[in-house]
């Protein structure tokens, strides 16, 4: 996995509607430039690569398995009756449409 962070300060955001929209505009025009280099650069040393220092960081087994075992257990026992089957299908519901109305009044 591949993760290309830049860190912005945010006296540099634009605080206007106009300005961040233009801002964010660029921004995702800098994300494609970045992507299309990734992908498709013609240099095969810089293919696969996103510009600067990498940092490679190994997630061991030890450190992911109880995570997955504890998520996967708790939605086995979820879905294995009938009320726990209810309950994730309104919360899935439920919780996507308070998720969309809240994006909507905080736009």
């Amino acid at each position: 996995m591949h993760i290309h962070v830049a860190r912005i300060d945010k006296k540099d955001v634009p605080g206007e509607r106009d300005f961040m929209r233009r801002w964010l505009h660029e921004r995702f025009e800098i994300k494609d430039k970045l992507l299309i280099e990734f992908y498709d650069s013609p240099d095969p040393d810089r293919r696969n690569r996103f510009p600067g220092e990498s940092v490679s960081s190994k997630l061991s087994l030890r450190k992911t398995l109880p995570s997955l075992l504890v998520l996967s257990g708790l939605t086995a026992g979820m879905l294995a009756t009938e009320a726990g089957r209810k309950l994730y299908v309104k919360t899935w519901l439920y919780g996507t449409l308070l998720g969309c109305l809240w994006v909507s009044i905080k736009a």
